[in-house]
C-alpha cells in the first residue's frame, strides 16, 4: 500500500500534550474540531477603560476582515478555563497581549504563548504609566518591543502593519542531563528558601537558580534557554508583602508559563495561603511552614527523575541553525556553570596566585570573578587523595540572630572572643564531617580507618544534624548559642562563655581532627558569599567583627595543623567594600596578604568571549576573527568590540551581559549575525539593567539616592561640580547629603571624573575615592556619567 493512504499525524503543537503539570501527566483533554484564528487577543478586565480598548481594536479589525478574536469569545462557560485558553493558543497565528499593567494572569500567558512558539505581541498604552517602574524592574519583554497605542484604531492600524509576525527563533538546545532542574530564587533568604534549597540538594538532582540579590533582572532569551535545557523549574513565590515581590513573582509566572507549554515539571511554591491568578492557582503548592516543603516536593522530585531517565535514552536534537543561536555564552553566575567554568576559564594572574595559595583574601567587587575562581580551584583539587578541601558559603544573613540576641549586648572584647570560639569550633566540626566524606580513601588503610572512625565517633556528639546541609548547620549553631548565652544572662556567663560555645569535648574533636588529617599532604579551606546579602557600602561594625573572627581562627587553625606538618591553605572571598571597611577597623593592618580582582586589560575580555565561543560552537581562531564572524565590525565608526568593553564597569559579568543582549535581540530579528541596527536595542536593554542594578544596591543604605539616579535623564554627559549639586538638590537631597551622594556615586562608577587624557573611574583607581574627587578639581577636570548607563537615562554623547 502507498505510505500516502497513511494518516498524517497532527503537528505536535496542536496535539495533547504528553505531560501537563494540571494533570501531572498526558494531557486528558480533546483537540478535536478546534477553530483557528489569526490572531487571539488577551487584556486584563481591569482598568476597563483599556480592556474596552483592547476590545474595540479587536472588533475594529473584525469589521475589515481580519480573523481576530479575543479571551472573552472563548467557550469557558462550564470549562477549565486555562485548558481552554491552552488549546486556543495553540489553534492561533500570533497572540497579541496587552501589558499596560502588570497583570501575572497575563504573563503567564505569554509565556505560555513562546513556549508553544506562538509569535507574541506586547501591546501596551503608552498614556497608562501606573506600572511603568514595575515594568521597568521587570524588564524581560523589553527585547521583544512593544506596540504601542493611545486608542482604538491606532491599535488596529498598527496591528495590521505587522501581523501576521514571525515567530521568536527556534532555540537547539539539548536537555542538561547533569544539571537538570531551574530555580527561580525569591530575593529573600527565608527560611522556607534554606529548607527549598537543602531539600532540592539532598535530592541529589543538581540545579541551576536565578539569584535576584545577584542579578535583579533575567532577560528573556536567557529565560528561553534556561527552561529549554531543564526537566524541572522550580519558582519560589515571595509573599505580597515582602519587598520586591511584585516583580519576583512576575517574573515567576512568566518564565513557569514557558515551562509548562513546553512540557516542564513545574513547581510553584508559595509562603501561606495568598490569592493565586486563576491561570496557576490550582498547580501552587503552599506551605505553612518550611517543614512542609520536603513532602511538598516528593512527587515533582520524582517526576524529574523518570523524565530524565527518558532523556538520557532520547538522541540530541538536530535542528539546523545559524551561528549565533549555536552560542552559549554561559551563565554571569558561576554558581550555575560549574560543570562548564573548567572549559572556558581565563587563568589570569590573580587566578594563579589564589591557586599558589600565595595569599588569605581575595577581593574584588561584585562580578569579578571571585566565585569562578573559587569553583576552579575546588574543582580542581577535590578529588586528589592526597588533599582534603573544605568549601564553606556561609551567608551573612545566618548571623542576624547571633547579632541581635548576642553580641550587640557584649563588650567589644568578649566579642572577638565569641566568635573566634565560635568560628574554631565551626570549621573543626565541618572539617570532621568531611573527613566522614572521605570513607572510600579510609576503609582501604587499616591505620587510616582507625583515625577515621575516630573522628565519626567524636562528630557525633558535635553534630547538629546529618540531614541538614551546611546552610542549615550553620542557623542551627548560631541559634544554639543565641539560646544558650541568652539563657544563661550575659552579666553571668564569665568563665563557662567557651563551654556555652562549644557542644560537647573541643579539645577531643581538636586531636581527633589534627590526627587524620597528618595523613593528606594539604588541607584547603575555601570560603566565599560570607557577605553575601550584606548592603554595599552598608556592612555595620558587627559584620566587620565576624569576617576579622573568621581570619583570626584559620590562622588559629593554620598554626595548630601546621606544628604537625599539615600545609595548609585559607582563601577566603570578599566583596571590595567589606575589604575597605575591614582594613579600616583593624588594629594591627597587614596580617592578611589579598589579591586584588581588577580587570584593566579589554585582551582578557576578547579572550573571555573567544573561549566561550570555542567552547559552545565548531568554530577557533583568533578572539577579534571570531568576533567579527558574529558582529558587525563598527558602529557609529567605532569598533564594535571596544564599544561594548567601554559599557562595561570593567567587570566580566557586564560583559557577558551586553554580549547576551546583543545576541538576544540579533536573534530575536532573524539576524544570522550581530549588526548595526542591533546595537542601539540591546544597548538600551543592557544599560536599563545596570541601572536597575546599581539602584538597588544603593538602595540597600541610601534609598533617597537611589531615587536621585533617575533625576539624571536627559542630563549632559559631563556635568561641573555646581551643575551636579544642583541637579542632586533637585532630586531632593538636602545641602547635608549632597557630597557623601557623590563619593557614593563615584564608588559605584556611576560617575567617574572626565580629563584631557580620558575619563576615569572608581575601579581605574583602586576605589580611592579621595583621588578621583581630586582629580574632578577645575579647569581640567569633569564630573561624567558612565556610558554604561546614558543610554536608559536617555543622554546623548
Amino acid at each position: 500500500m502507498s505510505d500516502v493512504s497513511k494518516p498524517i499525524p497532527p503537528e505536535p503543537i496542536i496535539s495533547p500534550p504528553s505531560y501537563c503539570q494540571y494533570a501531572a501527566g498526558p494531557c486528558p483533554e480533546a483537540f478535536d474540531g478546534r477553530a483557528s484564528s489569526g490572531a487571539l487577543f488577551f487584556f486584563s478586565s481591569d482598568p476597563p477603560e483599556i480592556a474596552r480598548t483592547v476590545k474595540a481594536a479587536a472588533t475594529s479589525g473584525q469589521k475589515r476582515g481580519a480573523d481576530w478574536k479575543t479571551w472573552r469569545d472563548l467557550p469557558i462557560a462550564g470549562q477549565t478555563i486555562f485548558c481552554e485558553i491552552c488549546k486556543a493558543m495553540r489553534f492561533s497565528g500570533s497572540l497579541v497581549a496587552d501589558v499596560s499593567t502588570l497583570n501575572f494572569n497575563l504573563l503567564f500567558e505569554i509565556g505560555f504563548g513562546i513556549g508553544v512558539g506562538k509569535p507574541v505581541i506586547p501591546i501596551r498604552d503608552v498614556s497608562f504609566t501606573q506600572d511603568k517602574r514595575l515594568f521597568d524592574g521587570f524588564g524581560m519583554l523589553d527585547t521583544l518591543g512593544y506596540v504601542d497605542f493611545v486608542n482604538s484604531e491606532e491599535l488596529a492600524a498598527r496591528l495590521f502593519e505587522i501581523l501576521p509576525a514571525p515567530p521568536l527563533s527556534r532555540l537547539n538546545v539539548d536537555i542538561n542531563v547533569e544539571v537538570p532542574l531551574y530555580v527561580l530564587k525569591s530575593p529573600h533568604d527565608t527560611d522556607g528558601q534554606i529548607q527549598l534549597l537543602a531539600t532540592i540538594k539532598k535530592s541529589a538532582l543538581r540545579f541551576r537558580a536565578f539569584d535576584p540579590q545577584e542579578i535583579p533582572r533575567l532577560s528573556l532569551h536567557d529565560a528561553r534557554i534556561q527552561v529549554a535545557q531543564s526537566i524541572g523549574v522550580v519558582a519560589h513565590l515571595s509573599h505580597p508583602s515582602r519587598d520586591s515581590a511584585l516583580i519576583h513573582n512576575a517574573r515567576c509566572a512568566l518564565v513557569c508559563g514557558m515551562a509548562m507549554a513546553q512540557q516542564k515539571v513545574v513547581v510553584i511554591l508559595q509562603e501561606t495561603h495568598v490569592p493565586q491568578p486563576i491561570d496557576y492557582r490550582d498547580v501552587v503548592l503552599t506551605y505553612g511552614t518550611p517543614d512542609n516543603i520536603p513532602l511538598l516536593l516528593d512527587g515533582p522530585v520524582r517526576e524529574v527523575v523518570t523524565q530524565l531517565q527518558s532523556t538520557r535514552e532520547r538522541p540530541g536534537s538536530t535542528t539546523s541553525q545559524n551561528l549565533l543561536e549555536t552560542i552559549d555564552l554561559g551563565d554571569v553566575a558561576a554558581e550555575n556553570e560549574i560543570t562548564e567554568l573548567d572549559s572556558y576559564f581565563v587563568q589570569t594572574g590573580q587566578a594563579n596566585l589564589a591557586r599558589q595559595g600565595r595569599a588569605r583574601l581575595v577581593v574584588g567587587r561584585k562580578g569579578t570573578g571571585k566565585t569562578a575562581i573559587f569553583y576552579r580551584i575546588r574543582e580542581e583539587l577535590f578529588h586528589r587523595r592526597t588533599h582534603l578541601v573544605l568549601d564553606m558559603k556561609p551567608e551573612g544573613h545566618q548571623f542576624k540572630e547571633l547579632r541581635e540576641t548576642v553580641l550587640s549586648k557584649m563588650g567589644e572584647g568578649v566579642q572577638e572572643h565569641t566568635m573566634v570560639a565560635f568560628w574554631n569550633y565551626i570549621l573543626l566540626a565541618e572539617l570532621a564531617r568531611k573527613i566522614i566524606d572521605d570513607w572510600p580513601h579510609a576503609r582501604h588503610d587499616p591505620d587510616r580507618l582507625a583515625g577515621y572512625e575516630r573522628v565519626e565517633e567524636v562528630y557525633k556528639r558535635h553534630n547538629p544534624g546529618f540531614e541538614a546541609d551546611f546552610s542549615q548547620r550553620l542557623l542551627l549553631e548560631a541559634n544554639r548559642l543565641a539560646q544558650a548565652l541568652g539563657d544563661a544572662g550575659l552579666d553571668a556567663i564569665g568563665p563557662q562563655l567557651t563551654e556555652l560555645i562549644f557542644s560537647g569535648d573541643v579539645r577531643e574533636l581538636n586531636e581527633a581532627v589534627s590526627d587524620y588529617l597528618t595523613e593528606k599532604e594539604t588541607v584547603w579551606l575555601l570560603i566565599d558569599n560570607l557577605d553575601k546579602g550584606w548592603p554595599i557600602r552598608g556592612s555595620t561594625p558587627m559584620d566587620i567583627l565576624i569576617v576579622r573572627s573568621l581570619l583570626e581562627a584559620t590562622r588559629k587553625l593554620q598554626r595548630e595543623l601546621e606544628e604537625r606538618g599539615i600545609d595548609f591553605h585559607c582563601l577566603v572571598f570578599l566583596r571590595t567594600d567589606i575589604y575597605e571597611h575591614l582594613v579600616v577597623l583593624t588594629p594591627d593592618k597587614g596580617k592578611d596578604t589579598a589579591i586584588r580582582l581588577d580587570w584593566e586589560d579589554s585582551a582578557l575580555f576578547e579572550e573571555i568571549i573567544r573561549r566561550r565561543i570555542v567552547t559552545s560552537t565548531e568554530l577557533d581562531g583568533p578572539a577579534r576573527e571570531l568576533w567579527a564572524r558574529i558582529c558587525v565590525s563598527h558602529v557609529q565608526a567605532e569598533d564594535t568590540f571596544n564599544y561594548v568593553v567601554e559599557r562595561t564597569l570593567m567587570r566580566p559579568r557586564d560583559l557577558l551581559l551586553f554580549v547576551r543582549k546583543l545576541i538576544e535581540v540579533a536573534i530575536n530579528r532573524g539576524h544570522d549575525r550581530i549588526e548595526a541596527d542591533d546595537i542601539p536595542q540591546a544597548e538600551r536593554a543592557y544599560s536599563e539593567d545596570m541601572l536597575l542594578t546599581t539602584a538597588y544596591e544603593i538602595a540597600d543604605t541610601h534609598p533617597r539616592c537611589a531615587e536621585a539616579l533617575y533625576a539624571f535623564q536627559g542630563a549632559a554627559e559631563r556635568l561641573g561640580h555646581s551643575d551636579l549639586v544642583g541637579l542632586l538638590l533637585g532630586a531632593g537631597l538636602q545641602n547635608a547629603e549632597v557630597e557623601e551622594a557623590i563619593n557614593l556615586l563615584l564608588w559605584f562608577g556611576f560617575l567617574g571624573v572626565s580629563r584631557p587624557d580620558g575619563e576615569l573611574y572608581s575601579h581605574s583607581v583602586q576605589f580611592n575615592i579621595s583621588r578621583l574627587r581630586s582629580l574632578a578639581e577645575p579647569p581640567e577636570g569633569r564630573f561624567v556619567i558612565h556610558p554604561a548607563f546614558r543610554a536608559a537615562l536617555g543622554i546623548a554623547a
